[in-house]
């Protein structure tokens, strides 16, 4: 009896040794430092010290604590492009809301103007963008993925999105079409320095190839978000190419000045 208690207890050992093996091994999955390609673009353009040491990555099982759309106005210092130095005011905007959707319009102040969808899957995508610049409104078919819920650390969706073009003067003209092929994925979690304090941000990174009536986009974003804070860094670069006709290439870098107020 006793022979056999000593191998059940040993058994037991065991399994629990297992188990505490393969819990440590998730976690150490979930801390995925940046790969060098990623870090140096970020800190070209975010300048260095703003992103620190992985940290444990969750999975983004409530995306809306991450975009806390909720919370209104907040403030960002372009770090990056031709207007450095100058504050966007990012304004959301619940447009409706439902049991099974929310609608929301996101003015960053600036430039753009973004459709933002909130699904009853906790998805939070994109249908549409107005460029006040190039006056024209983009909408996407499916929509533009921006933060997915139950995304897994270090998981990538890929996917194809088509595009049409709109002249803002005369919105039911049709000036262009296109087709977007993106790689969306959650790349990991870091520590995040920016002036509005040190957050616990997760990276999500877009990558767009595709062609624009007669012109090629080759587009990389990266975008830091924190829970109950909201977007606190971001890194946009653009490449627009059409031959001889038509050429453009845009660096962005913003990083948020102070908390949003609930």
């Amino acid at each position: 009896m006793k022979t056999t208690i000593q191998w059940s207890s040993l058994f037991v050992f065991m399994i629990l040794t297992l188990l505490g093996d393969f819990a440590q091994s998730a976690e150490d999955d979930s801390l995925i430092p940046l790969e060098k390609q990623d870090r140096l673009a970020i800190e070209k353009y975010l300048g260095k010290g703003v992103v620190g040491q992985a940290i444990l990555a969750p999975t983004l099982v409530d995306t809306s604590r991450y975009l806390n759309l909720n919370t209104g106005i907040r403030h960002y210092r372009l770090v990056s492009g031709p207007d450095t130095g100058n504050i966007e005011h990012h304004r959301p905007t619940l447009l409706k809301q439902d049991s099974s959707k929310s609608a929301w319009r996101y003015d960053t102040g600036a430039r753009f103007i973004f459709n933002i969808l909130e699904q009853a899957d906790g998805d939070y995508v994109v249908t549409g963008v107005t460029d006040n610049d190039e006056g024209v409104f983009t909408q996407y078919s499916p929509a533009e993925p921006f933060i997915l819920q139950g995304l897994a650390p270090g998981e990538e969706r890929n996917m194809q999105v088509g595009m049409k073009i709109f002249k803002l003067s005369n919105p039911d003209k049709q000036i262009h079409t296109g087709i977007l092929n993106i790689g969306y994925r959650y790349v990991g979690a870091y520590k995040v320095t920016v002036p509005a304090g040190s957050f616990e941000g997760v990276l999500i990174k877009w990558t767009f190839k595709g062609k624009i009536g007669p012109a090629s986009l080759d587009d990389t974003q990266y975008r830091f978000f924190a829970a109950d804070v909201g977007m606190i860094a971001a890194i946009e670069q653009m490449e627009v190419s059409a031959m001889l006709l038509y050429n453009k290439e845009r660096k962005i870098a913003k990083v948020l000045v102070d908390k949003p107020k609930s």
